[in-house]
């Protein structure tokens, strides 16, 4: 069997690799220049940098078991990612926001609720729900104001002191393990424009390339799924559900540091952002600070338009503690990319993302990503489960 991947993101990678060790031939178009999506790891300041997705949590155990299998190293970054010291807002304890969290935990859900309605119900103070609300906009990329209250429960937004980790030299090279046994398969800078199918065979076409397979596993944002265009088409009810998954928006800073600081973790409630240090593959403070915003709101207030300068002296003032060597400054922005438009699917709580529509195949075609992933939606967890389904799908498509 041939089977084409459209997306060498996680989602289609984890398609890849099982279709491949299942024995099909496998073809990966991919529109940027390098494999990993939404997963992008660089050089920077002597240390490597998580451009896009970056924290594995204890829930990610098919991450962690590709990791293993793949034989690359995860270390603790020391950041505990549940327990965010809240700065800037009205005087909240940690032990105030676990204890809150507890009690919206035994709260039953009500369909359709968002975070404020939940927070409201559950009586909480002002402070408290607001940096509650805080660390959910940041978490999810998306405002609270239509993010579901599910999300409460969900392993994004997870609380608590919880370790994470990463993969020694970058998250990508999980990408760029996946790859590998593929080789000159796996066409970079090669969009996908066309779909077409027969009874007979599925054709995919590029601008200057036509290939042609039994089968094929679109891994791509649902956010960019009609730029290609399928014949015969999808149907309505598929490019409605594609239509209706909304995403959040995110930016990243990163800044040297003159003096490493050990582990940290803080958050600006006001400003709906983040920021933290971490431990390295050797086990010593990193010679950086990241800092994480999510939702337009805060990513406006910060004018990233005209660089990080906003952001580093907001920076500053949170974190006088850390010495900056603000001149090595860089930002990571997923809006501007064009293959993706956003940070990652966001729960919203008036356009639901559980919607069978988003996974189901049409005839041959099987569709992956993280969108498509249920509860594990917005992860590199969901991402690579995912891709697995998918092509599971397909080859049980195949055998019947």
């Amino acid at each position: 069997m041939k089977v084409i991947v459209v997306g060498a993101g996680f989602a289609g990678l984890a398609a890849a690799d099982e279709l491949w060790r299942s024995g099909a031939d496998v073809e990966v178009f991919e529109a940027r220049d390098r494999v990993g999506g939404r997963v992008w790891s660089v050089p920077f300041a002597g240390a490597t940098a998580e451009r896009g997705a970056e924290f594995i949590l204890p829930h990610d155990t098919e991450l962690t078991e590709l990791a293993r299998r793949l034989e690359l190293r995860l270390v603790r970054k020391g950041t505990l990612y549940g327990n965010r010291e809240p700065r800037g807002g009205e005087p909240v304890s940690r032990d105030q926001i676990a204890a809150v969290m507890e009690q919206l935990g035994a709260l039953p859900e009500v369909h359709g609720e968002n975070v404020y309605g939940a927070l409201s119900r559950a009586g909480c103070e002002s402070g408290v729900a607001d940096a509650i609300a805080a660390r959910l906009e940041v978490s999810c990329a998306y405002g609270a104001g239509d993010l579901d209250a599910s999300v409460l429960r969900e392993g994004a937004g997870a609380f608590g002191d919880f370790p994470t980790h990463t993969v020694v030299g970058g998250n990508d090279r999980i990408a760029k393990r996946l790859a590998t046994p593929l080789q000159d398969d796996v066409h970079l800078s090669s969009p996908v424009q066309w779909i077409r199918w027969t009874q007979r065979e599925m054709k995919v076409h590029t601008d200057d390339a036509e290939a042609r397979a039994d089968a094929v596993v679109v891994a791509v944002p649902a956010s960019v799924v009609e730029e290609i265009k399928f014949e015969p088409p999808l149907g309505e009810q598929k490019v409605n559900a594609h239509r209706s998954v909304r995403y959040g928006q995110a930016a990243k800073l990163f800044v040297p540091l003159r003096a490493p600081a050990p582990p940290s973790q803080t958050l600006s409630v006001p400003g709906r952002w983040w920021c933290y240090t971490q431990l390295g593959a050797d086990g010593e403070p990193l010679p950086f600070v990241a800092a994480f915003a999510g939702s337009p709101r805060a990513i406006e207030a910060l004018d990233l338009g005209n660089g990080p300068g906003q952001w580093v002296d907001d920076l500053a003032r949170l974190r006088p503690d850390l010495e900056l060597d603000s001149d090595g400054a860089m930002i990571s922005t997923w809006d501007q990319d064009p293959w993706v438009r956003g940070a990652y699917s966001a729960r919203s709580a008036s356009s639901s993302i559980e919607n069978p529509e988003l996974s189901r195949p049409v005839g041959r075609v099987a569709f992956a990503g993280e969108h498509t992933a249920g509860r594990w939606h917005g992860l590199m967890e969901g991402a690579l489960r995912s891709g697995r389904r998918a092509a599971r799908e397909l080859l049980q498509t195949v055998a019947r």
